[in-house]
Parts: C-alpha cells; structure tokens; sequence
C-alpha cells in the first residue's frame, strides 16, 4: 500500500508543477494581452485559452490540495467527536468524496471521447474541446487515488490503534 501511496504521490506532485507552470503562463498571456490592448493590439483568443488552462490548473491542484487539507473544512462537532468516531467519519466522508470524484472522472471522460468523436473545437482558437476534459478527468482521476489511499490510512490507523 506504501507504494501505491508513494507513486499517488509523486503523481499529484508532478500535476502541482505542471499547474504551477499553466498559472504562470496564464499570467503572462494574460499581462501580454494587458498590454496589447493599450497599443490597440490585443492577443486574439486570450480569454478562450486562459479559461481552458484555469479550468486544467484548478484540476491538476486538486489531489496536492486533499492531500494537504488545504481545503476549507467546519470542524466544530468534529473537534467534540471521540478518535473512533472521527475516524469513522473520516472513512464515511472519503468513501462519499471518492465516489463523487471516481464517477466526475467516468462522466468527464466519456464526454471527452464524445466531444473528440464530433470534433468539437472552441470558437477561436480552435482548440479540440476534449483536451480540457481530459484533463479535468486526469485531475479528478488522481484526486480519487489520493482519497483512496487516504482512506487505506484511515483503516490502518485504525487497526493499529485497536
């Protein structure tokens, strides 16, 4: 289990410093385009291509995110609960997190096949739709691994304690 939760690992790692790599390109085209459009000279399909790579980033930060419980979470029962109760709890809310994601990574795949089978493209640029699907999928993909592992964890932490 320790190396499937390291290979997990290493995965959301690589997927934080391609996002970390989209954001900063996102901020140059974006500045770039600032400063076309006060010469008159605006970067056509900007938006387009910002909009497509911000929804990739916020993907590809997901797993990195769960895995350091950056998100926002309400704790104030939780901090009240016994240890066996938390941790059943955590198991609950990972198995309910991990199908929502399991299932968000089916459904955006299979609408990525869907959207290359018709060749759907943005207005613009052009750009094959399902690229971003694929990868919203890939994000959602790894995210569920971490959950998984995190809730083999859980388990074993449990076990161990008993």
């Amino acid at each position: 289990m320790k190396k499937i939760a390291g290979l997990v690992d290493r995965i959301s790692q690589f997927l934080r410093i391609i996002a970390g790599i989209l954001l900063v390109f996102i901020m140059s085209i974006t500045c770039l385009d600032v400063i076309g459009n006060f010469f008159g000279h605006p970067i056509l399909g900007v938006e387009e291509l910002v909009s497509i790579l911000a929804s990739i980033t916020m993907a590809f930060v997901l797993p990195i995110a769960h895995k350091k419980k950056a998100h926002i979470g309400i704790d104030i029962l939780y901090r009240r609960m016994g240890q066996t109760f938390k941790t059943f709890d955590d198991i609950f809310v990972s198995l309910i997190s991990g199908a929502l994601f399991l299932a968000a990574t089916v459904q955006c795949f299979k609408y990525a096949n869907d959207l290359k089978r018709v060749g759907e493209v943005t207005s613009t640029l052009q750009i094959p739709k399902y690229i971003l699907l694929y990868g919203v999928s890939m994000g959602c993909g790894v995210l569920f691994l971490v959950i998984l592992c995190e809730i083999g964890e859980f388990i074993d932490s449990y076990v161990r304690k008993k």
